[in-house]
């Protein structure tokens, strides 16, 4: 017996135990992430509407909306557990985040929706990542 076994006692094979692969959590997850991605597209129709932050770059808007395009396509390939789905969302969000900072400005949505990815969107998608392709 391992000093593993001695403190934590005898773990089962399978220590998530999945019983269908698309739950109501993992729906629920799926469909937050394609909601994170049409904030972007919002915030960037905005922008050019100038409603919302009037004097940046043009360039800006465009990013937001290709963001969040990108991160409706990585929500969708979630959905139809895609490993790709999964690195695109988080890559873009991730860029997402880097582009407002760039630029100075001090929102929180995308950073908000980092830690909301992370704690609520994450949660029923790792027990299922022996199903992702």
């Amino acid at each position: 017996m391992s000093s593993d076994e001695e403190i934590f006692g005898k773990r089962p094979k399978e220590y998530f135990e999945v019983k269908n692969k698309k739950s109501v959590g993992f729906l629920l997850s799926s469909l937050y992430m394609g909601f994170m991605g049409s904030i972007p597209i919002l915030l960037g129709i905005l922008g050019f509407m100038k409603i919302y932050f009037p004097g940046a770059p043009q360039w800006f808007f465009v990013s937001n909306i290709i963001f969040g395009i990108l991160m409706i396509i990585g929500s969708y390939g979630t959905y139809n557990f895609k490993k790709n789905g999964i690195y695109l969302f988080t890559v873009s969000l991730i860029i997402d985040i880097l582009f407002h900072l760039s630029l100075g400005l001090e929102e929180l949505d995308a950073i908000h929706g980092l830690y909301f990815f992370i704690g609520f969107a994450l949660v029923p998608i790792i027990p299922r990542w022996k199903f992702f392709k």
